[in-house]
């Protein structure tokens, strides 16, 4: 019972920093991906030292509570589609092989970005994303996929390293 009431509490903590975090994705110019990117990385602690159930509650709090009062709806909504990669990391890490490992990340990373895109223009049809989408040369479309990948897997490997830090803190 005791370890339970601690998990929700640091989870219910970091819950509420990743919510503070998301919502500076409206306050900050040009911070539409790196809010999400803290905001999922909040999660990193929560999984490491609490149950699954808390770790995806955590996840589930601040994916509805930064929709819900963040002023980007993009930063949000990517965060709903791909703030939970911190929780599913270490099953990718399982994969053996390296040369399956790398292409399922980013056939993760693709699959979420395109879906989360999809859900803005065709569910929310948010006017400022389709505007921005259609005034955007396809070769700049296709540059900033390729970046989002890029980020993407610097952020993989930002988690990975913050991860070893954390378990070696954590002994100590």
């Amino acid at each position: 019972m005791k370890r339970t009431s601690k998990e929700l509490a640091l989870g219910g903590m970091f819950a509420a920093l990743g919510v503070v975090l998301l919502c500076l994705g409206g306050s900050i110019p040009l911070a539409l991906y790196v809010c999400p990117i803290l905001a999922s990385a909040v999660l990193l602690p929560v999984r490491e030292c609490c149950s699954r159930r808390v770790a995806w509650s955590c996840y589930a709090a601040i994916a509805i509570l930064g929709t819900l009062l963040g002023p980007d709806k993009e930063a949000a909504s990517l965060f709903v589609f791909l703030g939970y990669y911190p929780l599913v990391k270490p099953g990718f890490d399982a994969i053996r092989s390296r040369a399956l490992r790398l292409p399922a990340k980013l056939l993760l990373a693709a699959f979420a970005v395109g879906a989360d895109y999809l859900f803005l223009l065709f569910v929310l049809r948010l006017d400022a994303v389709t505007q921005e989408l259609a005034e955007t040369a396809p070769a700049v479309l296709w540059a900033t996929c390729a970046l989002g990948l890029a980020l993407f897997l610097l952020y993989d490997l930002t988690l990975s390293r913050l991860t070893i830090l954390y378990r070696r803190r954590r002994t100590r």
